[in-house]
């Protein structure tokens, strides 16, 4: 067998261990080839595999030099993916810089950088490529990203205009994006909390769901207010729509549900402690000024949260 025909077997064999195309190109240069391919597994990655299938085909692998490339649709992918985890820095300009290097250092030092974690991730790092055009840098991606108007909320689209009632994620980003809006911020801490650096903010931002920070981590970073928050805007609205009380009813539940299982770690907290205390030897009447209430009623609280408790257990 030649040894082209060789290296066209270890290629195929390396497609199918890689999952990934692999170009091979004869360099003239040292009688070796060169091994291309698109995102995919790293080069470290891709040598291991190389030097397990050299050893069953006898090729050296010092035939063989590597190469990867990280495309496009990897860095806008890995853009996505950072800034839907982390906190909007305060500085525009320096994070701008800090999340390119970022963007470039996650896309080359992971395995197969182009492949999403979820549907979420598929669709933006998609919309961000088409915004992009035909090429796109880890620069520009941070720049567009970042600049006004820009970050992931620009890339929704209209996402979030069909009512999805029950859906607790759609319901936290339609209320906290119809709420990240000028006209819904009151304007009276923008003078005393004007920062400087902080030029993409827009005007009137800071009302009842918190500071320019918390705007901006919805706008760039999809990060929602907190549920609690959302609910009092939406209480508050005398000119919600529908589609804000079907979102803040989809939350209420949300918020509800947290309640009930907080209270309910509480009584077992509460009666641990009422339980322990009467252990050893204290008297009702110092545990009912503890609570604030007298002995006869700290027996009966005992006696309340000792059917709540059992009550839960019996209905897990």
């Amino acid at each position: 067998m030649s040894r082209s025909a060789q290296v066209r077997r270890l290629v195929a064999a390396l497609e199918r261990v890689a999952e990934v195309a692999v170009e091979a190109d004869y360099s003239g240069r040292g009688e070796q080839w060169v091994l291309h391919w698109g995102n995919g597994p790293t080069t470290t990655t891709m040598r291991t595999h190389l030097t397990g299938l050299t050893r069953r085909t006898g090729l050296a692998v010092e035939l063989f030099k590597l190469s990867r490339t990280v495309q496009d649709n990897a860095l806008a992918l890995q853009a996505v993916r950072h800034l839907r985890t982390t906190r909007p820095g305060p500085d525009r300009y320096a994070y701008e810089a800090a999340l390119a290097g970022t963007i470039e250092r996650a896309a080359h030092g992971s395995e197969y950088p182009d492949r999403p974690q979820d549907e979420r991730e598929t669709v933006l790092a998609g919309r961000l490529l088409a915004a992009e055009g035909r090429y796109t840098s880890p620069e520009r991606l941070a720049e567009r990203l970042l600049r006004p108007g820009g970050g992931l909320a620009a890339l929704l689209d209209d996402d979030l205009q069909e009512a999805r009632p029950g859906d607790r994620l759609w319901a936290a980003e339609y209320l906290t994006n119809h709420y990240s809006t000028p006209e819904h911020q009151h304007d009276h801490q923008h003078s005393s909390r004007h920062d400087d650096r902080d030029d993409d903010r827009p005007d009137g931002f800071g009302g009842e769901l918190g500071t320019a920070e918390q705007i901006r981590a919805w706008q760039r970073h999809l990060q929602t207010a907190p549920a609690p928050a959302l609910l009092a805007a939406a209480a508050a609205d005398a000119e919600a729509g529908p589609g804000v009380r079907i979102a803040a009813l989809t939350l209420a539940s949300q918020v509800r549900a947290e309640l009930e299982a907080m209270l309910a770690r509480h009584d077992h907290t509460e009666l641990a402690l009422i339980t322990g205390l009467r252990a050893e030897g204290t008297a009702w009447a110092q545990i009912g000024r503890a609570l604030g209430t007298t002995r006869q009623g700290a027996a009966q609280r005992a006696d309340r949260l000792t059917t709540r408790v059992n009550g839960a257990l019996t209905e897990q």
